[in-house]
């Protein structure tokens, strides 16, 4: 399989659900706490993040995502597992 539809697929199945659920659990503990703004900052970076790879998905979709960038994604969504293991 090449590496840029791995990427898809790990983002369609994988990355963009969590990252959605991830959003949708920061919005409601921030209905319940108003005024903390590193929960606000957390649900921006997580966006950003959404945002970012939704715009990997459209340069999937018109075939103009590489093969190296794909593999260079996957690395880094590869050491971001490592950290959170870690952690």
């Amino acid at each position: 399989m090449s590496k840029v539809k791995e990427l898809e697929e790990l983002l369609k199945k994988d990355i963009m659900v969590e990252l959605e659920e991830s959003i949708e659990q920061l919005v409601s503990q921030i209905k319940k706490k108003k005024n903390d703004n590193a929960l606000k900052d957390e649900v921006k970076y997580m966006r950003d993040v959404q945002k970012y790879f939704d715009d990997v998905l459209v340069d999937i979709d018109k075939d103009i995502l590489t093969e190296e960038d794909a593999e260079e994604i996957l690395g880094a969504l590869d050491d971001m597992r490592v950290d959170d293991e870690e952690v």
